[in-house]
């Protein structure tokens, strides 16, 4: 098996080497496809920046204090440590610093995170020998989610980018790429390491010289869980403490939260699980071809193991009983969007060769079915609106506009004042520019629930919990001078009224303390 894995790599390789004429042509493909992509995404995020979820401007929050103060925390007058992707935070903060304005830098990163992933498919289609709209089909199932499109701003958008590059990397054995794009999706969120598993599990001939990407990912990663470790006082970022603790939404958690997603947000769910359930029903497909040696299933090899990381995603998500934040199911959709997308392009391939009227009916359905796929979900992203004054999904209580116009008037009643959130801090913190604090921006609300977290751990994890937060100092939380509620149905004052598709209307009061 690995002989013949091993011959086949290496007819791949040289199978790109052509006439000068169809090498242009292929160049062509390639610039038409990352080129179309990049301005797409650029159109997209015009649309959708109004929409932004409230954990979006967490991130921005942070990458503006990096960027402008070279401070580390959500507000500028507290450290902490609960940006879930120091990566995100780290390249946004970069764009930031040149740009001068947070949410034109994320913008810019979407473009060009968007148009890596398609330049990545591209090549990796050409690679296995599919189609050249394989790339770009794949990059569009992602692009055009409704659940990855509601969590833009988050990491989602770059971990596509890397899980391409990662991909590209396992599939043309080029081992440093491979190792340096996992070693980023380590920094871009621990849990997508399940699909640099699967890669390795499923891909065995990346095991030798295995030190090519061993180093590599290495010296992505290491540097930066050891310089937080020694800085910050853990490694990795305290929300993995935090989201652990958090109880389910009732009776709702991620196994079961689809469905909840689909009762609030039929047409946006139904539109972003369509593009999964491709790749899902692609799977058996592929273990019963490739049980039989056909080639077909063998080249899609790589595309097929991402799919089975993004299925392995969500078990591991499920076993963990997280509440159903809706991003948390993004990996798992982008693994089985691109492994759908290629088993449309092996499918075209197929009739390619064979010339008859069974499989050129075959190849006619499943591409239509996969433009239909496309299709739906731009629909469904228009019809959220142009633009945007909600994500498609989202589970804030208030429009970002709400939250933008409220966080100036708290900002010039609170001036050199501390205030604390109502529960949602993210946008309010943005546009307020003053103290807002709970326990994502205070750290001094921390030290309690790292205890409660290695109290309830089994003895393997808390030994590594408590290794970790070994150089963890606790403060004391910030004092705080006003406080806001969130008090359902309408104010006094239309003002401080908030509403949101997920919720109830609402108004926030402000009041001090005595």
């Amino acid at each position: 098996m690995a002989i013949a894995e091993t011959a086949h790599e290496t007819q791949q390789e040289h199978s790109g080497e052509g006439n000068p004429y169809e090498n242009r042509a292929r160049d062509r493909r390639a610039l038409f496809t990352t080129g179309g992509v990049g301005a797409l995404a650029a159109a997209l995020f015009l649309l959708i920046r109004g929409g932004l979820t409230d954990d979006a401007y967490i991130t921005i929050d942070y990458a503006r204090n990096l960027a402008f103060h070279g401070h580390w925390g959500m507000i500028e007058q507290e450290f902490a440590n609960t940006a879930t992707s120091p990566l995100n935070v780290l390249v946004l903060a970069a764009f930031t610093f040149l740009l001068r304005q947070p949410v034109l830098a994320l913008g810019v990163v979407f473009v060009l995170a968007n148009a890596t992933l398609a330049h990545s498919l591209h090549r990796t289609a050409r690679h296995s020998g599919l189609p050249w709209f394989t790339g770009l089909l794949g990059t569009l199932l992602v692009l055009l989610n409704p659940f990855l499109l509601s969590s833009a701003g988050l990491e989602m958008t770059l971990a596509s980018a890397l899980l391409g590059l990662l991909l590209l990397g396992a599939t043309s054995h080029n081992r440093v790429l491979f190792g340096t794009a996992a070693g980023l999706l380590a920094l871009t969120r621990l849990d997508l390491g399940v699909f640099v598993l699967a890669l390795l599990i499923g891909r065995p001939s990346l095991w030798r010289k295995w030190w090519r990407w061993l180093i590599p990912g290495c010296a992505a990663a290491l540097p930066w869980f050891a310089f937080s470790w020694w800085a910050f006082g853990s490694a990795v970022p305290d929300t993995l403490v935090i989201k652990q603790l958090q109880e389910h939404w009732g009776d709702w958690d991620f196994g079961n939260g689809l469905q909840l997603y689909y009762t609030a947000y039929p047409a946006a769910t139904a539109a972003a699980l369509s593009a999964a359930v491709l790749g899902a029903v692609a799977l058996p497909v592929w273990l019963i071809t490739r049980s039989l040696r056909r080639a077909g299933a063998r080249d899609i090899h790589p595309w097929a193991l991402l799919g089975l990381g993004g299925a392995a995603h969500f078990y591991v998500y499920t076993l963990l009983g997280v509440p159903p934040y809706h991003w948390y199911y993004v990996p798992s959709m982008i693994g089985l969007s691109v492994f759908g997308a290629a088993a449309v392009g092996a499918v075209a391939t197929t009739v390619a060769v064979k010339r008859s009227a069974l499989p050129l009916l075959a190849t006619t359905m499943v591409v239509a079915l996969g433009a239909g796929v496309v299709v739906n979900q731009a629909r469904v992203v228009l019809d959220t609106g142009t633009p945007w004054k909600h994500a498609s999904i989202t589970t804030n209580w208030a429009k970002p506009s709400d939250y933008a116009r409220i966080g100036e008037m708290v900002g010039d009643i609170v001036g050199e004042g501390t205030v604390r959130s109502p529960g949602e801090i993210g946008t309010l913190a943005y546009f307020c520019e003053c103290a807002v604090v709970d326990g994502l921006a205070d750290r001094g609300y921390l030290a309690p629930e790292i205890r409660k977290r290695i109290d309830e751990a089994g003895p393997v994890t808390s030994s590594v919990l408590r290794a970790n937060y070994r150089n963890f100092t606790p403060t004391e939380p910030r004092e705080v001078d006003y406080v806001l509620h969130r008090v359902m149905g309408p104010g006094p004052d239309p003002a401080w009224n908030i509403d949101s598709p997920w919720t109830e209307p609402a108004h926030l009061t402000i009041e001090p303390v005595d």
